[in-house]
């Protein structure tokens, strides 16, 4: 659960999210690697020593992102109305993903280009892709308890089937392999179909 932000947390969050923005506006005009630490808190209007408070290094602000949707994730369990099923919330729950991804596909791209080159990334999962997976995973469980979805497969298992979909349609969003639209309808109704056994109708 969430509590209230103070306003030093607030202002934390501002001077990290303004130091973002700079640098990806500055990884888009002269690139990842030419772009200094130095300029991109000049840039956001703070310090060297203000942007180490935040980042522990240039390759920490391709994290923000990830940490910005885990606060959207717990955001919206912590907000959904009790009588909300599960399955309803994780579709939601996707849906509001696919559409950040939508409104800052250039972000993603350059973010999802450099990340694949760090092999920390690829094979260290980041704070924030576990706490995603640990909530869709809860949800999975209490879908399962509500006979939802199938109960055969382990929750984890059926968590990161679900997160590895919207992996793909993000990748689809990225590269503009297909309608957006289309795919996240698409999408759903695959997830769903994987979803369901012989003894469950999903809802």
């Amino acid at each position: 659960m969430h509590r209230p932000q103070g306003l030093r947390e607030r202002k934390n969050e501002e001077a990290k999210r303004a130091l973002y923005e700079a640098a990806m506006e500055l990884f888009q005009e002269k690139g990842f690697e030419a772009t200094s630490i130095d300029e991109i808190a000049e840039r956001a209007g703070f310090s060297r020593a203000t942007f180490f408070n935040h980042f522990s290094a240039k390759k920490g602000v391709l994290r923000h992102y990830g940490q910005e949707i885990q606060n959207r994730v717990e955001e919206m369990i912590d907000n959904s109305v009790p009588i909300t099923s599960p399955l309803e919330l994780i579709r939601e729950l996707i849906l509001c993903m696919v559409s950040e991804a939508k409104e800052h596909r250039d972000e993603l791209k350059l973010i999802y280009t450099h990340s694949m080159r760090d092999p920390d990334y690829m094979f260290d999962p980041t704070p924030a892709r576990m706490r995603i997976f640990e909530a869709f995973t809860e949800l999975v469980e209490e879908a399962g308890k509500l006979g939802q979805i199938r109960q055969d497969l382990p929750s984890r298992e059926i968590a990161l089937h679900i997160l590895s979909v919207y992996q793909g349609v993000v990748l689809s969003i990225i590269t503009g392999l297909a309608n957006s639209e289309d795919l996240v309808h698409s999408a759903w109704q695959f997830i769903v179909g994987g979803l369901r056994d012989g003894n469950c109708a999903a809802r």
